[in-house]
């Protein structure tokens, strides 16, 4: 086996023309959907927060809704979880301050709030608002992690450029930041439970070191070892990591110091402490960057990813493509070339 599906989840249209920072989940019907931002660009007035489904044994996504487009206010980076009871949520943030400008404070993600959405229905139909912090700064990216205890946990980018862990003890009904990451600078964590309880997170750098970095909680995310720098490189970009049926754990990020590209991916058979199988999954023209990963119960591996900010892209693997088995893709050669579904 190898890999399976290379496809779009939607073409650019006039109204959604660039794209980027996808979501994917499965749902408990085993539908899957993927959420992303789409309108002008980042950060524009019009940029919605848009979702695609991909119904069990249907060969396409169907067409994309909007979820959250707040007028004359661009929506920023989404996460998705689906709690016990069903529901589906969608936790994101809306922009306030200016959108012009060089970064720094009241510009453009500085200024986001951290609301939450939710869906009864797997994701047909979304709640009204309802505001998790209103105070500007917390930007999501990674998915949330249920512990073995119980809770659910995510991480949010902060202005302190060290990551905040947000916490909920009642199945999403209500959130609170329980931790902090210290050490290097650091944002958008990817959580995962290791086999001992600890929490391992696996972090992009915002200080000094293009490199990915690495923190470890023993206790469910109240404190967290100071962020260190691991040997994979990256280039100040998103990353993001799931815990396989196996136990093994899969990362995905740009293992480039300096470029979003490749996209590459790793397995660690020692909880994240070194990466014996490595591979490059996406490379050729231009950026592939900002990943999101998880294992459907099939066993598969799913990864979206944005592709030069005009699509994002799923990608259907089997765990040992990654090891060396199959094929890899044909290199992106930026003038339409075409994926392929097997």
């Amino acid at each position: 086996m190898s890999i399976l599906v290379w496809e779009p989840v939607a073409e650019p249209t006039n109204r959604y023309p660039e794209c980027h920072c996808s979501v994917i989940l499965e749902l408990s019907n085993e539908d899957l959907i993927v959420g992303y931002y789409a309108g002008e660009g980042e950060a524009r007035p019009d940029t919605a927060w848009v979702l695609a489904r991909h119904q069990r044994d249907v060969g396409s996504f169907d067409p994309l809704i909007s979820v959250a487009d707040s007028p004359s206010k661009p929506e920023g980076n989404g996460i998705l979880f689906q709690v016990d009871d069903g529901t589906v949520l969608l936790i994101y943030g809306t922009m306030h301050g200016k959108l012009e400008g060089k970064h720094g404070p009241g510009v453009r993600w500085v200024t986001c709030d951290l609301r939450m959405k939710r869906s009864y229905d797997n994701g047909e139909t979304w709640s009204e608002v309802e505001m998790i912090e209103a105070d500007w700064g917390h930007v999501p990216r990674c998915k949330p992690t249920l512990l073995d205890n119980g809770e659910i946990l995510f991480g949010t980018e902060f202005t302190s450029w060290h990551s905040q862990i947000w916490k909920s003890a009642d199945g999403g009904e209500t959130w609170n930041v329980c931790g902090s990451i210290p050490g290097e600078q650091n944002q958008h964590p990817s959580l995962i439970q290791r086999d001992d309880g600890s929490i391992l997170a696996l972090i992009r750098p915002s200080g000094k070191n293009p490199n990915v970095l690495k923190s470890v909680s023993h206790d469910y995310g109240r404190t967290w070892s100071e962020a260190e720098v691991t040997q994979n490189h990256c280039p100040y970009a998103a990353l993001d990591a799931v815990k396989l049926e196996d136990g093994r754990i899969v990362m995905i990020w740009n293992d480039n110091p300096e470029k979003r590209n490749p996209l590459t991916i790793g397995i660690s058979e020692d909880g994240g402490e070194t990466w014996k199988y490595k591979r490059d999954i996406i490379t050729g023209e231009g950026s592939f960057h900002y990943p999101a990963i998880i294992q459907s119960r099939d066993g598969l591996i799913h990864v979206t990813f944005t592709n030069n900010r005009v699509t994002i892209d799923h990608v259907v693997l089997t765990p040992n493509w990654i090891e060396g088995a199959g094929n890899a893709l044909p290199i992106w050669d930026g003038i339409g070339m075409k994926r392929y579904l097997i």
